[in-house]
């Protein structure tokens, strides 16, 4: 029998034996779940970060092989350190570093899903590192069979950007949901990098789409295998016409192979002068310039800019020995303001000293060249011709941010209708009509419809500073829709005779075809316009407006408004309203009501509305 010592002893062996199984359990769940983890993760960002320097440098070299090598290993590793890190999961529960922990799987999900997206991009991305290497005696011809070699590839980057994308945006998404305040600690000045991984993200992402759908198309465009020659229309939006300025300045861009063999620039008078067509001028330009004949330079009196350059190309072709051209480019004042802020500024040689441009002054000094010192038109002209050469070798030759500056710069200009694309080719404008970068008018939008176009007859450059307003009241009266427009100019310049004077204009409301004018108010003794314009589809209202002159500070802003009244035609379908913005224009404004309904928004871009039930 067991002795009363023996008895006491028992119970006593029991709790050391379960002490001892919980210090080894607990040991094995710091093993399982906190040491192993670690080592591991801290192996695989050892590697990783041998990994990113290889990346680097294979990249610096042009070595396709270890740079592909090196993406497929930081793959891995990354893979690794994301598994690792979902194991000690508990971490986000703890006091203080459960913030920063979330922020670091977030980064780390993000990481690994941006690699994985750039392994499928691997394929053309080797050749075009291939490219970069090769090297001869003749540095020309050299350089000819890179660009070649690169425009080689652009069919394969649409399945690998189809492929990527996916997880290009769940990339996306992940930054997206990091808190930089909540880093800290050691990770604190990690804050910053996370901040710029979110920005570049935004910017690149959404691009991958018309990536994916333009890759074809953009070989065709860039000549390969046929050269492609563009011609170029310089607007003038300080000066606001139908597609986005006045026709200031031409130029021609020969795309060969990819490579931008030449690019000219000249005054707008001095090709009109070789035009051989000559029809009689518009009453509205007879009445306002005044004009006698139809001028190319005045050629683009349609907002849709399909029509407008079936006008171009009438003068066009009229020219004696004028070069064939595969497309027409329309580039507005405001999108190269943001092209030089992209480069951080820009200095052009002048005959009187170089001239150091900015956003802020750009206008100002090519103004000056043209109008303020009096200089004869191919010597003011040349002026543009040698800005935009410097400026495209800039943007072309960026890197980095820079680029990502100038790539988000061309898509919001394509989208805001500083740059208008036209091309001869069906598929390439095809392309361009679905991603609405062709400044089409909308012919049947299945929608209520407005677009407000105003065009600037002798008020100089009053449309640098000036700033619109729409307002569209919409009223249900029985089983018809009443639709009232208020158009608000408002300029604040001060007349100084040559840059700023007082404000003529020329506006046209297009509406929907059969809508009936009731009345008209705000334009001036001149007879107003209202007809249906059959190509478009649209019953077009106008009149011609007078601001009041402003020569003092002391003087109220320049303000005016014009208003039309209309019933919208029966059958319009009246769930949506489409309201098409004017291209060329930087400050405008939308209103627009419909019973309890009130939304109003800067327009920068073409929007459609959805209106209440009723409307």
């Amino acid at each position: 029998m067991m002795t009363e010592r023996e008895a006491h002893r028992t119970p006593i062996k029991r709790r050391l034996r379960w002490r001892r199984f919980g210090k080894v359990l607990l040991g094995s769940l710091l093993v399982v779940w906190l040491v192993i983890p670690g080592l591991l993760f801290l192996g695989a960002a050892w590697v990783l970060r041998g990994d990113v320097t290889r990346a680097k440098s294979a990249f610096h070299t042009h070595n396709p092989v270890s740079f592909n090598a090196a993406i497929r290993q930081m793959t891995d590793a990354s893979a690794v350190m994301d598994v690792t890190g979902h194991w000690m999961g508990y971490w986000a529960w703890l006091p203080g570093i459960g913030g920063a922990y979330r922020n670091v799987l977030l980064s780390l999900d993000a990481f690994h899903q941006m690699l994985v997206g750039a392994e499928d991009i691997l394929p053309p991305l080797d050749r075009v590192l291939s490219a970069l290497t090769l090297k001869g005696r003749h540095p020309n011809g050299i350089g000819n069979q890179k660009i070649q070699a690169l425009v080689d590839t652009l069919p394969s980057w649409g399945p690998g950007l189809k492929a990527a994308y996916p997880h290009w945006q769940a990339a996306e998404s992940r930054l997206n949901q990091i808190r930089p305040q909540a880093w800290s600690g050691i990770l604190g000045h990690y804050a910053s990098d996370v901040g710029v991984l979110q920005d570049a993200a935004r910017r690149w992402v959404p691009q991958v789409p018309v990536l994916m759908q333009s890759t074809r198309v953009l070989q065709h465009l860039v000549g390969f295998p046929v050269p492609q020659r563009y011609f170029l229309v310089f607007q003038n939006s300080g000066e606001l016409r139908a597609t986005g300025g006045f026709m200031t300045a031409y130029g021609y861009v020969v795309f060969n192979h990819g490579k931008i063999q030449r690019l000219t620039a000249q005054n707008m008078y001095l090709l009109d002068s070789e035009v051989t067509y000559q029809p009689p001028a518009s009453p509205v330009i007879a009445t306002y310039l005044p004009v006698y004949y139809w001028h190319l330079r005045d050629a683009n009196t349609s907002p849709d800019v399909p029509t407008t350059v079936g006008y171009i190309q009438r003068f066009y072709q009229s020219i004696p020995g004028a070069p064939p051209i595969n497309g027409v480019i329309f580039i507005d004042t405001w999108f190269v303001d943001q092209l030089i802020a992209d480069v951080n500024g820009l200095t052009v040689a002048t005959p009187k000293g170089p001239v150091h441009l900015t956003p802020q002054n750009a206008n100002f000094e090519m103004e000056y060249m043209a109008e303020g010192q009096g200089l004869p038109d191919a010597v003011r002209k040349k002026f543009i011709a040698t800005m935009m050469k410097d400026l495209f070798h800039k943007v072309f030759s960026s890197r980095g941010f820079t680029l990502l500056r100038v790539l988000n710069t061309v898509n919001q200009s394509l989208n805001q209708k500083f740059i208008l694309l036209y091309f001869n080719d069906r598929q390439a404008e095809s392309l361009v009509a679905r991603e609405n970068w062709g400044g089409i008018m909308t012919r049947y939008p299945h929608a209520d419809y407005l677009s407000v176009v105003d065009e600037n007859l002798l008020g100089h450059k009053d449309n640098y500073v000036m700033s619109y307003h729409i307002v569209t009241r919409i009223l249900k009266v029985g089983r018809r829709f009443q639709q009232t427009v208020t158009m608000t100019w408002t300029d604040p310049a001060l007349d100084n005779g040559w840059l700023y004077v007082p404000y003529h204009s020329w506006v046209r409301f297009y509406l929907p075809r059969g809508a009936q004018l009731l009345s008209i108010s705000g334009v001036d003794g001149i007879p107003y316009e209202d007809y249906v314009n059959s190509g478009l589809n649209k019953t077009v209202v106008g009149g011609h407006v007078d601001l009041p002159s402003r020569t003092s500070r002391k003087q109220p802003v320049a303000r005016h408004t014009v208003t039309i009244r209309y019933w919208l035609p029966q059958g319009v379908p009246m769930r949506r309203l489409m309201v098409q913005m004017q291209p060329g224009i930087n400050h405008e404004s939308l209103t627009v009501i419909a019973g309890s309904y009130r939304v109003s928004m800067p327009l920068v871009h073409d929007v459609i509305l959805t209106l209440p039930p009723g409307y």
